[in-house]
């Protein structure tokens, strides 16, 4: 049994998809309910997953490939190109497009500025994260899914990225046609729907 530490909602939800996906029993504990949270991670972030040894892996990316090869997944390619690619956009979604939001999210509830200001810099800084959503958009112009015709934790993150921009009210950021499918198909999925049952949260 695999316990995952989350902050519902976040990114840490991506690992909890991933979770159900693969089929393995697992218990998601928040990250709220841990009094101890940074002792076990230093950097006090999520997700976190706790192997049945007692090892605490942290890095969602880290997680992600330790789960897919540990499970023989399919979802990682064995073929050396479709890996890379794989993991190119694996790592779009956790270094390129979170870090994106990351910066709005520092600005909305870290910073100590004036609300006008803060609206300001956020208008500001919404164009660049449209412009990576243009980016996924293009690319399933020729793809049901980001990586080829299934969904995978490339998709499962991407869709939850895009639920970040209600913390952000009147603040435009655009996704465009062919992300907003894939939003609502994997949104559908039934793994992605068990994963929020499962952290009793809606999407």
């Amino acid at each position: 049994m695999y316990t995952i530490y989350t902050i519902p909602g976040s990114c840490s939800s991506g690992i909890v998809v991933l979770l159900e996906k693969l089929q393995l029993e697992y218990t998601p504990v928040r990250r709220e309910d841990v009094s101890n949270y940074s002792e076990l991670v230093p950097t006090n972030q999520v997700p976190a997953l706790k192997l049945p040894d007692g090892q605490i892996i942290t890095e969602g990316a880290a997680i992600v490939l330790y789960l897919l090869e540990k499970h023989n997944s399919p979802m990682i390619p064995t073929d050396l190109a479709q890996k890379a690619e794989f993991l190119r956009w694996l790592m779009f979604d956790y270094a390129t497009l979170h870090p994106a939001y990351g910066k709005m999210f520092t600005i909305m509830y870290r910073v100590n500025m004036d609300e006008n200001e803060k609206v300001s810099v956020l208008k500001q800084l919404a164009p660049s994260v449209s412009s990576l959503w243009a980016i996924l958009d293009k690319e399933l112009e020729k793809k049901q899914f980001i990586t080829g015709d299934q969904p995978t934790i490339v998709d499962y993150l991407a869709t939850i990225y895009s639920s970040w921009g209600k913390n952000f009210q009147d603040i435009d950021i655009t996704f465009g046609k062919n992300v907003e499918r894939l939003i609502k198909q994997v949104s559908n999925l039934h793994e992605f729907q068990a994963g929020y049952k499962k952290e009793n949260i809606d999407f």
